[in-house]
């Protein structure tokens, strides 16, 4: 279920914005028709990339307003953390990945990424595009969740699939799981880590995934009943059934 509430900062800037365009255009209009001279088409153009350039500000500002405030709601509505059996390892978790699709990408001595690419014909019906699903499994507890070569990795899936598959992605799904040894303040800061970005064009959501072994538990910040999209959805799924 997409979010409809509209907060009062970004109800603010929406406003200002609207204010500013009519402001702009009509400056605009009444150049043209009370400046008499060849550099009112100048003036004009000015005012029309001054008003470009402040509606992508006023974008980037909005966006980042929603971001925050689907954060603030997944905060607000966390899951219990996951109990787990006890005989589940990090190569069950693989094998689970791959028996929904995901395909062995990368490895690494101490992590692999997995990855599968779906056509998104569950919840967009018209314009169909593609779905992108990263799995990182962190073998070694001193890792970092974000690896800069998986960016990497993900930025060359993204740009061989548009340009050679002529499969657009703009639907990215990235699970990240780490065997935790010591659950302290430190290893909580990490996991919380998540992103979810939605305009427009692209979904981009990220989600760490703890695995405690005494008690065998899994931890995540992720929303229990709150859904800031139906993706959002598709995204926890998977780490379920991997966890299952």
């Amino acid at each position: 279920m997409d979010d409809k509430k509209i907060t009062s900062p970004f109800l603010k800037y929406y406003i200002l914005y609207i204010v500013l365009i009519i402001a702009t255009v009509s400056v605009a209009i009444l150049s043209y028709i009370f400046i008499k001279s060849q550099w009112v088409y100048l003036l004009i153009f000015m005012l029309m990339f001054f008003l470009l350039v402040m509606s992508y500000r006023f974008k980037k500002k909005l966006y980042l307003i929603i971001h925050q405030n689907y954060m603030d709601q997944i905060r607000n509505d966390v899951i219990d953390p996951i109990d787990l059996k006890p005989s589940l390892s990090m190569v069950d978790i693989q094998k689970k990945l791959n028996k929904q699709g995901y395909k062995l990408h990368y490895t690494d001595p101490t992590y692999v990424v997995l990855t599968k690419i779906e056509k998104d014909d569950q919840i967009r019906k018209i314009f169909q595009h593609h779905i992108l699903y990263v799995a990182v499994l962190h073998f070694d507890a001193n890792n970092a969740y974000y690896q800069e070569k998986v960016d990497a990795l993900i930025n060359d899936i993204q740009f061989k699939s548009q340009t050679e598959d002529k499969k657009r992605i703009d639907r990215l799904l990235i699970s990240q799981f780490k065997e935790v040894q010591v659950f302290d303040e430190k290893e909580k800061a990490s996991i919380n880590e998540i992103i979810f970005i939605k305009t427009d064009k692209h979904i981009v959501s990220t989600i760490n995934v703890g695995i405690v072994e005494n008690p065998k538990i899994a931890l995540m910040l992720a929303a229990k009943t709150y859904r800031p999209s139906s993706y959002y959805d598709l995204h926890l799924n998977s780490i379920f059934q991997a966890l299952q």
